[in-house]
Protein backbone atom coordinates (compact mmCIF):
# COMPACT_ATOMS: atom_id res chain seq x y z
CA UNK A 1 0.00 0.00 0.00
CA UNK A 2 1.11 3.49 -0.87
CA UNK A 3 1.54 5.91 1.79
CA UNK A 4 1.54 9.23 0.24
CA UNK A 5 0.41 11.22 3.02
CA UNK A 6 2.88 10.34 4.93
CA UNK A 7 5.67 10.92 2.44
CA UNK A 8 4.13 14.58 1.55
CA UNK A 9 3.83 15.14 5.55
CA UNK A 10 7.85 14.46 5.60
CA UNK A 11 8.49 16.27 2.82
CA UNK A 12 6.69 19.37 4.43
CA UNK A 13 9.17 19.58 6.98
CA UNK A 14 12.09 21.15 4.94
CA UNK A 15 13.48 23.93 5.87
CA UNK A 16 13.54 27.29 4.09
CA UNK A 17 14.71 31.03 4.60
CA UNK A 18 12.67 33.01 6.84
CA UNK A 19 10.23 29.76 7.14
CA UNK A 20 8.75 31.34 3.90
CA UNK A 21 7.79 27.61 2.44
CA UNK A 22 8.07 28.30 -1.41
CA UNK A 23 8.32 25.07 -2.76
CA UNK A 24 5.27 23.31 -5.20
CA UNK A 25 4.69 19.84 -6.41
CA UNK A 26 2.03 19.67 -9.20
CA UNK A 27 0.99 16.50 -9.83
CA UNK A 28 1.21 15.20 -13.03
CA UNK A 29 0.45 11.47 -12.62
CA UNK A 30 0.65 9.08 -10.01
CA UNK A 31 4.47 8.89 -9.82
CA UNK A 32 5.15 12.50 -11.99
CA UNK A 33 5.60 15.83 -10.22
CA UNK A 34 6.98 18.90 -11.81
CA UNK A 35 8.52 21.26 -9.19
CA UNK A 36 8.07 25.03 -8.98
CA UNK A 37 8.92 28.04 -6.77
CA UNK A 38 6.64 30.50 -5.54
CA UNK A 39 8.46 33.69 -6.06
CA UNK A 40 7.01 35.80 -3.74
CA UNK A 41 7.84 33.34 -0.68
CA UNK A 42 11.71 33.75 -1.89
CA UNK A 43 13.91 36.88 -0.45
CA UNK A 44 14.25 39.56 -2.59
CA UNK A 45 15.54 42.52 -0.61
CA UNK A 46 19.25 42.31 -1.33
CA UNK A 47 21.37 41.79 -4.04
CA UNK A 48 22.30 38.54 -3.23
CA UNK A 49 18.58 37.09 -2.56
CA UNK A 50 17.80 36.06 -6.01
CA UNK A 51 20.58 33.70 -6.37
CA UNK A 52 19.91 32.26 -3.03
CA UNK A 53 16.74 31.04 -3.90
CA UNK A 54 18.46 28.27 -5.72
CA UNK A 55 19.85 27.26 -2.65
CA UNK A 56 16.47 26.86 -1.47
CA UNK A 57 15.52 24.60 -4.14
CA UNK A 58 19.01 22.50 -4.38
CA UNK A 59 18.29 22.00 -0.77
CA UNK A 60 14.15 20.75 -1.65
CA UNK A 61 15.79 18.55 -4.23
CA UNK A 62 18.04 16.82 -1.65
CA UNK A 63 15.08 16.66 0.54
CA UNK A 64 12.71 15.11 -1.62
CA UNK A 65 15.69 12.16 -2.01
CA UNK A 66 16.14 12.32 1.62
CA UNK A 67 12.63 11.49 2.11
CA UNK A 68 11.59 8.90 -0.63
CA UNK A 69 15.14 7.23 1.21
CA UNK A 70 13.92 7.33 4.94
CA UNK A 71 10.24 5.96 3.41
CA UNK A 72 11.76 3.62 1.24
CA UNK A 73 10.74 5.28 -1.96
CA UNK A 74 13.19 6.09 -5.17
CA UNK A 75 13.04 9.77 -6.58
CA UNK A 76 14.91 11.02 -9.70
CA UNK A 77 14.78 14.21 -10.49
CA UNK A 78 15.28 16.48 -13.87
CA UNK A 79 16.49 19.70 -12.77
CA UNK A 80 15.93 22.95 -15.36
CA UNK A 81 16.57 26.16 -13.48
CA UNK A 82 15.54 29.17 -14.93
CA UNK A 83 17.45 32.24 -14.88
CA UNK A 84 17.96 34.19 -12.10
CA UNK A 85 16.33 37.53 -12.81
CA UNK A 86 13.15 35.40 -13.40
CA UNK A 87 12.59 34.70 -9.51
CA UNK A 88 12.05 38.75 -9.09
CA UNK A 89 8.75 39.35 -8.67
CA UNK A 90 5.53 37.35 -7.55
CA UNK A 91 3.94 34.08 -9.10
CA UNK A 92 5.13 30.75 -9.59
CA UNK A 93 8.46 29.36 -11.98
CA UNK A 94 9.03 25.85 -13.07
CA UNK A 95 12.70 24.54 -11.75
CA UNK A 96 11.96 20.91 -12.62
CA UNK A 97 10.40 17.72 -12.14
CA UNK A 98 10.48 14.55 -9.88
CA UNK A 99 9.50 10.69 -10.58
CA UNK A 100 8.85 9.01 -7.46
CA UNK A 101 8.71 5.03 -7.87
CA UNK A 102 6.43 4.41 -4.76
CA UNK A 103 7.95 1.40 -2.16
CA UNK A 104 10.97 0.28 -4.19
CA UNK A 105 12.90 -0.46 -0.89
CA UNK A 106 12.34 -0.49 2.93
CA UNK A 107 12.35 1.71 5.20
CA UNK A 108 15.19 3.66 6.36
CA UNK A 109 13.60 4.40 10.36
CA UNK A 110 16.96 5.93 11.65
CA UNK A 111 17.27 7.99 8.62
CA UNK A 112 13.42 9.38 9.36
CA UNK A 113 14.31 9.62 12.55
CA UNK A 114 16.84 12.16 11.92
CA UNK A 115 14.63 14.02 9.49
CA UNK A 116 12.17 14.80 12.42
CA UNK A 117 14.68 15.79 14.82
CA UNK A 118 16.00 18.29 12.06
CA UNK A 119 15.49 21.61 12.86
CA UNK A 120 17.33 25.17 13.68
CA UNK A 121 18.00 25.65 17.23
CA UNK A 122 18.90 29.38 18.69
CA UNK A 123 18.93 27.84 21.96
CA UNK A 124 22.19 27.77 23.89
CA UNK A 125 24.37 25.15 22.97
CA UNK A 126 25.78 23.62 25.83
CA UNK A 127 28.38 21.14 23.97
CA UNK A 128 30.13 21.19 20.71
CA UNK A 129 30.19 18.50 18.02
CA UNK A 130 32.01 15.23 18.88
CA UNK A 131 35.10 14.71 16.19
CA UNK A 132 33.07 12.06 14.83
CA UNK A 133 30.04 14.31 13.82
CA UNK A 134 32.84 16.43 12.19
CA UNK A 135 34.45 13.85 10.49
CA UNK A 136 30.85 13.19 9.22
CA UNK A 137 29.36 16.85 7.79
CA UNK A 138 33.19 16.53 5.92
CA UNK A 139 31.85 14.05 4.41
CA UNK A 140 29.36 15.91 3.05
CA UNK A 141 31.51 18.43 0.87
CA UNK A 142 32.01 17.99 -2.55
CA UNK A 143 35.48 18.68 -4.22
CA UNK A 144 34.55 22.27 -5.64
CA UNK A 145 33.83 23.53 -1.96
CA UNK A 146 35.51 23.81 1.28
CA UNK A 147 34.51 23.94 4.81
CA UNK A 148 36.19 25.61 7.59
CA UNK A 149 35.98 25.47 11.30
CA UNK A 150 36.80 28.81 13.35
CA UNK A 151 38.72 28.62 16.36
CA UNK A 152 36.96 29.85 19.51
CA UNK A 153 37.80 33.80 19.46
CA UNK A 154 37.49 33.65 15.60
CA UNK A 155 33.77 32.21 16.76
CA UNK A 156 33.21 34.62 19.42
CA UNK A 157 33.86 37.75 16.74
CA UNK A 158 31.83 35.97 14.42
CA UNK A 159 28.43 35.83 16.42
CA UNK A 160 28.65 39.21 17.33
CA UNK A 161 29.17 40.25 13.54
CA UNK A 162 25.70 38.32 13.22
CA UNK A 163 23.86 40.27 15.71
CA UNK A 164 25.56 43.90 14.53
CA UNK A 165 24.40 42.81 10.83
CA UNK A 166 21.03 42.10 12.30
CA UNK A 167 20.62 44.89 14.20
CA UNK A 168 22.19 46.83 11.01
CA UNK A 169 19.65 45.45 8.71
CA UNK A 170 16.78 46.95 11.05
CA UNK A 171 17.97 50.56 8.67
CA UNK A 172 17.88 49.56 5.48
CA UNK A 173 14.18 49.65 4.35
CA UNK A 174 13.67 47.19 2.00
CA UNK A 175 15.39 44.32 4.43
CA UNK A 176 13.58 45.72 7.40
CA UNK A 177 10.03 45.98 5.61
CA UNK A 178 10.85 41.97 4.17
CA UNK A 179 12.24 41.09 7.98
CA UNK A 180 8.53 42.43 9.34
CA UNK A 181 6.64 40.45 7.03
CA UNK A 182 7.90 36.89 8.11
CA UNK A 183 8.14 37.90 11.62
CA UNK A 184 5.49 36.74 14.12
CA UNK A 185 5.14 38.28 16.95
CA UNK A 186 2.44 36.42 18.74
CA UNK A 187 0.97 32.78 19.60
CA UNK A 188 -2.10 34.53 17.37
CA UNK A 189 -0.25 35.08 14.30
CA UNK A 190 2.04 31.53 14.18
CA UNK A 191 -1.30 29.77 14.35
CA UNK A 192 -2.67 31.91 11.88
CA UNK A 193 -0.36 32.01 9.19
CA UNK A 194 1.36 28.78 9.88
CA UNK A 195 4.96 29.69 8.07
CA UNK A 196 7.41 32.53 9.14
CA UNK A 197 9.89 33.71 11.81
CA UNK A 198 7.94 32.96 15.18
CA UNK A 199 9.42 34.48 18.28
CA UNK A 200 9.16 31.77 19.91
CA UNK A 201 11.76 30.14 17.39
CA UNK A 202 13.99 32.75 17.95
CA UNK A 203 14.09 32.91 21.27
CA UNK A 204 12.89 36.48 21.65
CA UNK A 205 10.30 38.52 22.88
CA UNK A 206 7.50 39.27 20.35
CA UNK A 207 6.47 42.32 21.70
CA UNK A 208 10.06 43.46 21.89
CA UNK A 209 11.03 42.05 18.55
CA UNK A 210 8.19 43.99 17.38
CA UNK A 211 8.90 47.24 18.96
CA UNK A 212 12.29 47.42 17.35
CA UNK A 213 11.38 46.33 13.99
CA UNK A 214 9.18 48.92 13.68
CA UNK A 215 11.04 51.67 15.91
CA UNK A 216 14.63 50.94 14.71
CA UNK A 217 15.92 54.26 16.08
CA UNK A 218 16.05 53.10 19.24
CA UNK A 219 18.68 50.57 18.03
CA UNK A 220 21.00 53.97 17.82
CA UNK A 221 20.39 54.74 21.58
CA UNK A 222 23.58 53.79 23.78
CA UNK A 223 21.91 52.41 26.55
CA UNK A 224 19.41 50.49 25.55
CA UNK A 225 21.20 49.40 22.55
CA UNK A 226 23.47 47.53 24.77
CA UNK A 227 20.71 45.57 27.14
CA UNK A 228 19.33 44.69 23.54
CA UNK A 229 22.29 43.27 22.26
CA UNK A 230 22.96 41.63 25.76
CA UNK A 231 19.70 40.24 25.44
CA UNK A 232 20.00 39.03 21.68
CA UNK A 233 23.33 37.77 22.87
CA UNK A 234 22.47 35.52 25.61
CA UNK A 235 21.66 32.38 24.04
CA UNK A 236 24.86 32.76 21.83
CA UNK A 237 28.32 32.78 24.66
CA UNK A 238 28.08 28.78 24.35
CA UNK A 239 30.15 26.01 23.41
CA UNK A 240 28.81 25.43 19.70
CA UNK A 241 31.16 24.72 16.95
CA UNK A 242 31.26 27.16 14.04
CA UNK A 243 31.87 26.73 10.07
CA UNK A 244 31.56 28.36 7.03
CA UNK A 245 31.42 26.88 3.68
CA UNK A 246 33.31 28.65 0.36
CA UNK A 247 32.41 26.88 -3.04
CA UNK A 248 31.09 28.64 -6.60
CA UNK A 249 28.57 31.26 -6.50
CA UNK A 250 28.16 32.27 -9.75
CA UNK A 251 25.55 30.71 -11.90
CA UNK A 252 21.98 28.92 -10.28
CA UNK A 253 23.46 26.05 -10.87
CA UNK A 254 26.77 26.72 -8.13
CA UNK A 255 24.02 28.01 -5.94
CA UNK A 256 21.80 24.94 -6.37
CA UNK A 257 24.76 22.69 -5.63
CA UNK A 258 25.28 24.85 -2.28
CA UNK A 259 21.98 23.94 -1.61
CA UNK A 260 22.31 20.33 -2.05
CA UNK A 261 25.74 19.98 -0.04
CA UNK A 262 24.12 22.16 3.28
CA UNK A 263 20.93 19.92 3.69
CA UNK A 264 23.24 17.06 3.72
CA UNK A 265 25.44 18.51 6.42
CA UNK A 266 21.76 19.53 8.31
CA UNK A 267 20.57 16.10 8.22
CA UNK A 268 24.09 14.22 8.90
CA UNK A 269 24.31 16.71 12.19
CA UNK A 270 20.81 15.65 12.89
CA UNK A 271 21.93 11.85 12.85
CA UNK A 272 23.76 12.79 15.67
CA UNK A 273 21.33 14.15 17.77
CA UNK A 274 22.89 17.80 16.92
CA UNK A 275 21.30 20.99 16.49
CA UNK A 276 22.28 23.81 13.78
CA UNK A 277 21.90 27.50 13.64
CA UNK A 278 22.76 29.34 10.48
CA UNK A 279 23.88 32.90 10.17
CA UNK A 280 22.47 34.03 6.87
CA UNK A 281 22.92 37.77 7.55
CA UNK A 282 26.37 37.72 7.61
CA UNK A 283 25.59 36.70 3.99
CA UNK A 284 23.26 39.08 2.82
CA UNK A 285 24.83 42.11 4.59
CA UNK A 286 27.88 43.51 2.60
CA UNK A 287 29.84 45.12 5.07
CA UNK A 288 29.68 42.02 7.51
CA UNK A 289 30.09 39.77 5.18
CA UNK A 290 33.47 41.49 4.01
CA UNK A 291 34.35 41.93 7.99
CA UNK A 292 33.59 38.19 8.51
CA UNK A 293 36.61 37.69 5.10
CA UNK A 294 38.80 39.75 7.28
CA UNK A 295 38.35 38.45 9.87
CA UNK A 296 38.91 34.33 8.31
CA UNK A 297 41.84 36.15 6.16
CA UNK A 298 40.11 35.21 2.94
CA UNK A 299 40.94 38.11 0.63
CA UNK A 300 40.25 36.30 -2.57
CA UNK A 301 36.60 35.67 -2.51
CA UNK A 302 35.20 34.95 -6.57
CA UNK A 303 31.80 33.46 -7.41
CA UNK A 304 33.61 31.96 -9.79
CA UNK A 305 35.73 29.74 -7.84
CA UNK A 306 35.06 30.50 -3.74
CA UNK A 307 33.01 32.42 -2.28
CA UNK A 308 31.33 32.71 1.22
CA UNK A 309 27.98 30.96 1.35
CA UNK A 310 26.87 29.59 4.44
CA UNK A 311 28.01 30.10 7.94
CA UNK A 312 26.33 28.32 10.82
CA UNK A 313 27.39 26.80 14.50
CA UNK A 314 26.25 23.52 15.31
CA UNK A 315 26.20 21.29 18.77
CA UNK A 316 24.02 20.26 21.28
CA UNK A 317 21.11 22.05 23.07
CA UNK A 318 17.81 21.83 25.11
CA UNK A 319 15.17 20.84 22.40
CA UNK A 320 14.31 24.50 20.72
CA UNK A 321 10.50 25.47 20.03
CA UNK A 322 9.21 23.92 16.59
CA UNK A 323 8.29 25.89 13.74
CA UNK A 324 5.17 25.84 11.97
CA UNK A 325 4.51 24.64 8.58
CA UNK A 326 0.96 24.88 6.10
CA UNK A 327 -0.75 21.45 5.59
CA UNK A 328 1.01 20.04 2.79
CA UNK A 329 -2.66 19.68 1.40
CA UNK A 330 -3.49 23.23 1.04
CA UNK A 331 -0.02 24.41 -0.66
CA UNK A 332 2.93 21.98 -1.27
CA UNK A 333 1.13 19.90 -3.54
CA UNK A 334 -1.24 21.80 -6.31
CA UNK A 335 -3.27 20.59 -9.29
CA UNK A 336 -4.50 22.50 -12.22
CA UNK A 337 -3.16 25.92 -13.48
CA UNK A 338 0.18 27.42 -12.23
CA UNK A 339 -0.20 31.04 -13.18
Amino acid sequence: MINKNEFFELVNRYPSPHNGQPMRLKTLDNNTYEVYFQKERGLQSTGVSLIFSFVTVGLFFEYLHQSGRALGHSVQAEVNLPEISKLKGTGLIRCGLVKIDWNTSSPDKQYKQALLFRQTSRKKYHAPLSKEAIIGIESCIPTNMSLIQLDKKQAHDAIWLNQRAVFDDMFNEPVRKELDHWLRYSKKKIIQTKDGLAYDCMELNGTLMKFITNHPSFLRMPILKTLIKQYYLRTMKDNSCVFYIMAPFKTAQDSFGVGSAIMKIWLKIAENGDYLHPFGTIISNKKAHQDFLNLVGKHNESKEESYLVFIFRAGQSKKPAQSLRKPWQEHLVINGETK
